[in-house]
């Protein structure tokens, strides 16, 4: 997957791997502040032979700086969204980091992805009803963001045999 981002530079996605983990920090601390992972827990979540993780990157290689990066967790016909973040909105880099898990998810024999959504994150939510998620259960106060206690909502979406095109 291939695009251009708001300079009209190319960008394009890849594979992650442990070389990634800084910028994926930084980017985690610039993204997610009150709740980025450090770069011990990115490092094994890359190097777990479960995970599956994409960076966005400058250049028709992916060579150049982080646009964006995601990651699922596969646990036989499920996979679970665990991270997805673009430092450009509306490029479509989202979409197509989305869309490379969802195919990882395939390939790796899930059937469903589910992730959870902080509930006061209207543009993510948006963008994953847009995708075809749909919510399907609430974790109470399963965020702590500083003094306040925010509710997760888990979303599915059926992965099927079609590609899993939202209806």
């Amino acid at each position: 997957m291939h695009g251009a981002s708001q300079d009209g530079a190319p960008w394009a996605l890849r594979p992650a791997t442990v070389e990634d983990v800084e910028q994926i920090a930084v980017a985690e601390l610039e993204l997610f502040p009150d709740e980025a992972w450090n770069v011990f827990q990115l490092a094994e979540e890359i190097a777990h032979p479960d995970r599956r993780y994409v960076v966005a990157a400058q250049g028709e290689r992916a060579d150049g700086a982080l646009l964006g990066y995601a990651g699922i967790m596969l646990a036989g016909d499920l996979a679970d969204l665990h991270t997805i973040g673009t430092r450009e909105e509306g490029r479509g880099i989202g979409r197509a980091l989305l869309h490379w898990c969802e195919q990882q998810a395939r390939d790796g024999g899930a059937q469903r992805m589910l992730l959870e959504v902080r509930e006061d994150n209207e543009r993510a939510r948006a963008f994953y009803t847009a995708a075809g998620y749909r919510e399907i259960d609430r974790r109470r106060g399963y965020y702590r963001i500083r003094s306040r206690r925010i509710d997760a909502l888990v979303m599915q979406r059926d992965l099927g045999a079609d590609g899993g095109s939202p209806a």
